[in-house]
């Protein structure tokens, strides 16, 4: 409780200009990295601010503005956090001036803020006996629910929203450590990477600056925290190869957000592929006829297209397109000691190694028994007269028709049987209809799934191969 005879609690709602003989209580929901404040002339003190966000209603939060000594900033402020439920007693109100304040703090519901300084004593955390009914608060968005933009959104656009403030719903895919960087003018500041994923994108780099977040990232749990974050900075990063977005002085993040769209989410992130190669067999089982693809491109043509310098120019995301490409087939090991066949669980479909880890799949998590399934996973290697598409796959049905066997079939042969099916496509030209994934910031070069590969008519391929 506060102390001191005639001070009342008061909601956030009432606060106004000129309140006085008060106190609130509320969830710290946003902390900004502490600021030095270039003093006034002939001060010889270094003054420091350090911002945060308090609520303490669904609908109600407000910013605070914390003045003081540098050396108080940078120290006791460390002493309160995002979680921690704060007691402001008699701080100054003051209308906050949207055009100004926003540009360096949150957007928030009160038309006031509240500013308290180091000879106040106003700030202290709160002992009361209510203080467990706040932690909810922490799962409430600050924006609706609803308002923010898809990750494909981001990658699509990004020519058009360089340098834009989004609000994004996703889930934490993986969690870099964090790093300590030294700045021009000497100060160490320090930075998390992490990366969220969502329905429609395998993932977004994030770059975390803000110090509270990056140590509060400790607790997040990869493919089950779900984050909605309000006013992220999107920028296109040439060294990721992509777009990557970055918090700022006016983001929050909000941890499991008690929505529908953040329960949908987090069910499908558990089970949904986030390595580039289970990525781009998803993709590849979603095209049932191969023979619908006809965009003839040669193997430059493949890389040109996969390019950074295309993919910074392109007004679409075009992750991943398919190709029909006339080509010689220089490597295929049927018959040797390269892998041929993979494993996989019959249920999820997770590749595994003896038995299945997931523990969302009823056989990884014990509730069945299922014996697991063995499908082709065969490396080729596609050659025209501009270069060469190394270790292509060449997996599950897709094997089993260009090959056309099943893959017991292929195991029950004999060696003499293998090395004749090999030689029924190497050193042949053909006719391949691939789909090529994009390299990311995980996979340096573009990956090629094989969905079909046969045999040219010689006609075909002086009537479309294409010549520069």
């Amino acid at each position: 409780m506060a102390s001191g005879a005639g001070i009342k609690r008061l909601p956030i709602e009432a606060l106004g200009p000129g309140t006085i003989n008060y106190f609130v209580v509320g969830i710290i929901i946003a902390k900004q990295n502490p600021r030095k404040i270039q003093s006034r002339v002939g001060s010889a003190e270094e003054r420091g601010v350090c911002s945060f966000t308090i609520r303490d209603s669904p609908y109600d939060f407000i910013n605070v503005n914390c003045w003081g000594s540098l050396h108080f900033i940078e120290t006791e402020m460390e002493n309160y956090n995002i979680g921690d439920v704060v007691e402001i007693s008699n701080a100054r109100v003051t209308h906050r001036k949207p055009d100004q304040d926003e540009k360096f703090s949150p957007t928030v519901t009160s038309p006031c803020q509240l500013t308290v300084s180091e000879n106040q004593n106003s700030l202290k955390l709160y002992g009361g006996d209510d203080c467990s009914a706040f932690e909810p608060l922490l799962n409430h968005t600050t924006k609706p629910p609803t308002d923010f933009y898809t990750l494909a959104d981001i990658h699509s656009n990004g020519s058009s929203m360089r340098g834009e403030s989004v609000n994004l719903l996703a889930v934490v895919r993986d969690i870099g450590p964090i790093r300590t960087i030294k700045t021009k003018d000497g100060r160490s500041i320090i930075c998390r990477d992490i990366t969220i994923m969502d329905q429609t994108s395998s993932g977004l780099p994030v770059q975390l600056w803000n110090a509270a977040t990056a140590h509060r990232a400790d607790s997040w749990e990869p493919r089950n925290t779900v984050l909605f974050l309000v006013d992220m900075r999107v920028e296109w990063n040439a060294f990721k190869r992509g777009m990557v977005a970055s918090d700022g002085l006016r983001t929050i993040i909000t941890e499991n957000p008690d929505t529908s769209e953040a329960m949908m989410l987090r069910a499908f992130a558990r089970t949904a592929p986030v390595k580039p190669s289970a990525i781009l067999e998803q993709l590849a089982n979603t095209i049932p006829d191969p023979g619908s693809i006809r965009q003839v491109m040669t193997v430059q043509q493949v890389f040109d297209r996969t390019s950074i310098n295309y993919a910074e120019a392109a007004n679409t995301e075009d992750k991943q397109f398919t190709a029909l490409i006339y080509c010689l087939v220089t490597h295929l090991d049927l018959d040797g000691t390269s892998r041929i066949t993979a494993t996989r669980c019959s249920r999820c479909q997770l590749p595994i190694d003896g038995i299945c880890i997931n523990l969302e799949c009823p056989v990884g998590s014990g509730a069945e028994i299922a014996a697991p399934d063995t499908i082709f996973d065969v490396r080729m290697r596609l050659t025209d007269h501009t270069g060469s598409l190394e270790n292509c796959r060449l997996i599950g049905t897709a094997a089993e028709r260009v090959l056309n066997c099943t893959v017991n079939e292929f195991l029950a042969m004999k060696d003499d049987s293998r090395t004749a099916l090999k030689w029924c496509l190497l050193m042949e030209r053909c006719a391949a209809r691939i789909m090529v994934l994009r390299p990311s910031s995980e996979q340096r070069r573009p990956l090629v799934s094989v969905l079909a590969c046969s045999v040219a008519n010689p006609v075909e391929v002086a009537a479309h191969i294409p010549i520069f």
